[in-house]
C-alpha cells in the first residue's frame, strides 16, 4: 500500500468548498478511510490545518460550528502522526535553506524522505521547489 505524507494544503480541501482539486484531496482521504493508501503528517498539521480554518471563519466561508464538527471527524482518519524533533530540525533546517522554504515545508519534506514517501502537497511553489530533489506529488497529479 503507498504511504503519502500530507500538508496542510491537502487537508484544508476536506473542510472548505471551494478549494482547487477539492474533489482529488477527497479521493486522497477515501483512499485512506478505504485502506488503499496510508497517509501520515507531522503532528503539527493539526495546528495548521486549524489555523487555516479559523482564516476561513473570519472570512466567512464556514461557521465556527461547522469548523468544529469539521475538526473532529479528522480524528476517525486514521493518518499517522509524527513528532518532530532537535535532530530532525537540524536537516529541516538544511532543507529550507537548500531549497529557500519555510521550516514547516521543509518539515514535510524531511518526514516523507524519512520515511521513503512521497509527499503530496497543493502548495505550487513548495513543489516547484522541491520536485528535483525530493519524492514530491502535487494534487492534481494524485489518482
Amino acid at each position: 500500500m503507498p504511504l503519502y505524507v500530507i500538508d496542510a494544503n491537502v487537508a484544508v480541501k476536506w473542510v472548505l468548498s471551494g478549494e482547487a482539486y477539492e474533489e482529488i484531496a477527497a479521493k486522497i482521504k477515501s483512499d485512506q478511510v478505504l485502506g488503499t493508501t496510508e497517509l501520515c503528517a507531522p503532528s503539527f498539521i493539526v495546528q495548521e490545518v486549524t489555523n487555516s480554518i479559523w482564516r476561513a471563519i473570519k472570512l466567512g466561508r464556514i461557521t465556527k460550528e461547522k469548523a468544529g464538527r469539521a475538526l473532529m471527524r479528522f480524528d476517525s482518519l486514521g493518518i499517522t502522526f509524527y513528532d518532530l524533533d532537535w535532530k530532525s530540525a537540524c536537516e529541516e533546517l538544511s532543507i529550507a535553506c537548500e531549497l529557500d522554504l519555510a521550516i514547516y515545508d521543509a518539515a514535510y519534506l524531511f518526514l516523507a524522505k524519512k520515511l521513503n514517501a512521497k509527499l503530496v502537497t497543493a502548495d505550487d511553489k513548495m513543489y516547484q521547489k522541491a520536485k528535483g530533489n525530493f519524492s514530491v506529488l502535487h494534487l492534481k497529479e494524485y489518482l
